[in-house]
């Protein structure tokens, strides 16, 4: 095995890799300066040419005046690019979703503002104000010019960022170790939506003897006997580990050569879990720990005290919307269909224990004649026509806030499954009675991201978002997975 590239010649492997090949953490956080950089431009823009133009200078005094505006366009624009999904790679590379969505957020801002201020506030504008307004722009003015400034910034930096990062000398150039099932996986998520961020140079097998030529459309450059060689020759900038087998002593030392030459190193299931927002657990192998949350317990007890106090905080807001729109949905659910308005059923909580879920009845009453369990399936012919729109709401749902009250569930968190599916589950897939640890959640990564699952494969791909969210779980993040549930109610978008 060649070593020769690394040991003799160690400023060369960094010269070949631009600084332009950025990480994807590099990528997000170059995303939100530029964002948050332009909003500022454009506030500061608009206050100075409305001061310029009224003779006033712009001081900490007008600031201070007009902080109501400042603050609604100021944190509303990166408020509404996190709800929008505007910092995931996949879709920032796509300029049609992307111009879409931040039109749609100028004109949100712009119709934020104009309730706040037009129609909540008619004081009138007096003493010093109103003597600046005498012959000059209305104040009321700059606002509107700041959200239009804005939007107009933040495109142009977007597509910007499109035209130069997503170029192909901005790839990152990877070399896949190991040309197994792991390898094959992260490589069919990158070439399906990754392709202007990375370049797969090839895999290199972890036997010194090849067992193919090609994975797909990705050529397998050789074995393990080249792997030094194979990293100068193609100018890699990251080496992904996606072996199935033990790493030799020389491979590893070869490894340890790249990684103090700047070249990086990165375990197959933590870049397919930055890339994707879930946990790889049917390729995690030897690597268990990688699926698992592990924060220490003091971080845990905190996160878990923030998060009941959301809970409850929402659990009542939910409560009282439950008593204002009872009325209304019983009378439908009664109307469309004989049976309950109330559904009750056992399912599995959190370490196992079991509870009465409360929904709104969305089926026909005798949904199971058998009295077997079955899946709930997307276009699901037992679902009635009432009962097809409170799912598309999430309105059916809404019942579990007394379930969250109780302390049985949480707002957010895996979605509570019957015993029958869980005792099949567990037996099928890897990990899967980890999503035990957590109380079951109304919402979830899980739900926002994938939707009903109607078999074993469907149940393992709302598993690894599940995993995700136990691994990264934080008040924050709670907060963000309710916000784009909002957003799914409010757009219908349920099943």
């Amino acid at each position: 095995m060649s070593r020769r590239v690394i040991l003799n010649s160690p400023a060369q492997p960094r010269e070949m890799s631009l600084h332009l090949r950025l990480e994807i953490s590099e990528r997000r956080l170059l995303l939100r300066a530029g964002d948050l950089t332009l909003t500022a431009v454009a506030v500061l823009g608009a206050l100075w040419l409305w001061a310029r133009l009224a003779a006033r200078p712009l001081d900490l005094a007008l600031l201070q005046e007009q902080l109501g505006w400042v603050a609604l366009i100021g944190l509303g624009w990166p408020l509404w690019l996190t709800l929008v999904d505007m910092y995931n790679l996949r879709l920032v590379a796509r300029v049609g979703p992307s111009v879409r969505r931040i039109l749609i957020g100028g004109l949100v801002l712009l119709f934020g503002y104009l309730i706040i201020f037009f129609i909540t506030s008619r004081a009138p504008v007096t003493g010093a104000l109103a003597t600046i307004e005498i012959g000059a722009p209305p104040l009321r003015f700059a606002p509107g010019l700041a959200i239009v400034a804005s939007m107009a910034l933040i495109m142009a930096w977007r597509l910007l960022y499109i035209r130069v990062l997503g170029a192909p000398h901005t790839r990152r150039r990877l070399l896949i170790l190991g040309a197994g099932q792991a390898g094959s996986a992260l490589s069919h998520v990158i070439l399906k939506g990754h392709g202007p961020y990375y370049d797969i140079v090839g895999f290199v097998d972890d036997i010194p003897v090849p067992r193919c030529d090609q994975i797909g459309d990705v050529p397998v450059l050789g074995g393990t006997d080249r792997l030094g060689d194979l990293i100068w020759e193609h100018r890699i900038d990251e080496i992904i580990i996606a072996s199935s087998g033990e790493v030799s002593g020389e491979t590893l030392q070869i490894l340890m050569d790249c990684y103090e030459h700047g070249i990086a190193i990165t375990p197959m299931p933590l870049l397919y879990e930055r890339l994707t927002g879930k946990i790889a657990v049917e390729h995690v192998g030897s690597q268990w720990y990688v699926a698992l949350p592990l924060q220490p317990r003091q971080a845990r007890t905190a996160e878990e005290a923030l998060k009941r106090m959301l809970d409850i905080a929402g659990g009542l807001l939910l409560a009282v919307l439950l008593l204002v729109l009872l009325p209304f949905i019983a009378a439908a659910i009664r109307l469309d269909s004989p049976g309950p308005v109330v559904y009750r059923q056992e399912r599995v909580g959190r370490r196992g224990t079991r509870f009465t879920v409360l929904k709104f009845r969305s089926m026909l009453n005798d949904a199971e004649r058998d009295g077997e369990a079955q899946w709930a399936a997307k276009d699901d012919p037992r679902v009635t026509r009432v009962g097809r729109w409170l799912r598309r709401t999430r309105l059916d749902e809404l019942p579990q806030a007394i379930n969250v009250l109780r302390g049985e569930m949480s707002l957010v968190g895996p979605r509570p499954e019957r015993p029958e599916f869980v005792a099949h589950l567990q037996e099928t897939i890897p990990f899967y009675r980890t999503r035990l640890a957590a109380r079951p959640g109304l919402t979830g990564w899980a739900q926002i991201n994938y939707g009903y699952g109607d078999s074993v494969d469907a149940a393992l791909a709302k598993l690894q978002y599940d995993l995700y969210y136990l691994k990264h779980q934080s008040f924050w993040f709670d907060v963000l997975i309710l916000a784009r549930t909002v957003h799914v109610v409010l757009l219908m978008k349920g099943q």
